[in-house]
């Protein structure tokens, strides 16, 4: 009987290894991290700011990410291809540093992409909503949705997941804040097919008309009462 069940024994303990991969190291953003630092020496940004921080959809968006969020006063940190795991490690780099009064956050993109398990995914960015509010418990967090993409739609479901898991979490803090991109970016469930670029994944122009659009609409709703 101890031999029969002893397979189904071993599969137990390995599941939870079965479930979902780990993050990489973080240590491969190193060196985007030390040239926000190089700018911040050269002109360190204002404090009270709104810091919005992320993947490779927030930084492919430095370059117009002030325009499309006039008036307020913006510090675009998006950094490569990162998780939120690299959010967490980075968070006093790329965040606390500059004394904002708000922060906005882009991950679980990459994450699910990874396949990195749900129940990791809330680990990490409950770690980080902590960290930021030992900084200061009255900031403001916005959390914006994991977006649908061309070519990752086969995994779509658990990004969908993923935005269910910060809404939940939105709804249990009023400092906390759901910006809802993806349903400017799908038309009959579907992404757009004419919003991204080549890759099918990254934002094209029109692409991120509709996203900061949504992104804005909530920023300005809250932020333009604290913007000096």
């Amino acid at each position: 009987m101890l031999k029969e069940a002893l397979p189904l024994l071993i599969f137990i303990l390995h599941l939870p290894f079965l479930q979902g991969k780990d993050y990489p190291s973080p240590n491969r953003f190193q060196g985007s991290i030390d040239q926000f630092s190089k700018m911040d020496d050269k002109s360190m940004p204002p404090e009270g700011a709104v810091v919005i921080t992320g993947s490779s959809s927030i930084r492919m968006w430095h370059k117009k990410i002030h325009k499309h969020l006039a008036p307020l006063t913006i510090i675009p940190r998006g950094f490569g291809g990162s998780n939120m795991n690299d959010a967490l490690h980075y968070a006093d780099e790329l965040i606390l540093k500059y004394k904002p009064r708000a922060v906005a956050i882009y991950e679980g993109d990459n994450d699910t992409s990874l396949g990195v398990d749900l129940t990791l995914i809330q680990d990490r960015l409950q770690k980080l909503l902590k960290k930021i509010k030992n900084y200061d418990s009255n900031i403001r967090i916005y959390l914006i949705s994991v977006k649908p993409s061309i070519s990752r739609l086969s995994i779509w479901s658990k990004a969908v997941a993923v935005n269910n898991m910060y809404k939940d979490i939105c709804r249990q803090d009023p400092n906390i804040y759901y910006i809802d991109t993806a349903s400017a970016l799908l038309k009959d469930g579907k992404p757009m097919n004419d919003i991204f670029i080549k890759d099918n994944l990254h934002l094209n122009e029109k692409g991120y008309e509709k996203w900061a659009q949504a992104v804005k609409e909530v920023l300005m709703t809250i932020e333009k009462h604290f913007e000096k």
